[in-house]
């Protein structure tokens, strides 16, 4: 059995990230660069999305496991 990798994001980041925000009702995702998720947070609320339910936002990794 594999183990698991627990990732924590930091609130404040030293460096540029790609974020997705996806809509699972229309299938419509946004890239957006942030620095941290307390960016990504202000940058999603200014976005201002009526059925904030419909959304998720993802991380994009670098490296992507291997399968």
């Amino acid at each position: 059995m594999k183990k698991s990798k627990i990732v924590n994001i930091a609130p404040e980041a030293t460096h540029n990230s790609v974020y997705i925000f996806h809509n699972m009702e229309l299938n419509i995702n946004l890239f957006v660069n942030a620095y941290g998720a307390d960016e990504v947070y202000k940058i999603f609320n200014s976005c201002a999305f009526e059925n904030r339910s419909e959304w998720k936002i993802f991380l994009e990794l670098a490296n992507q496991p291997a399968g």
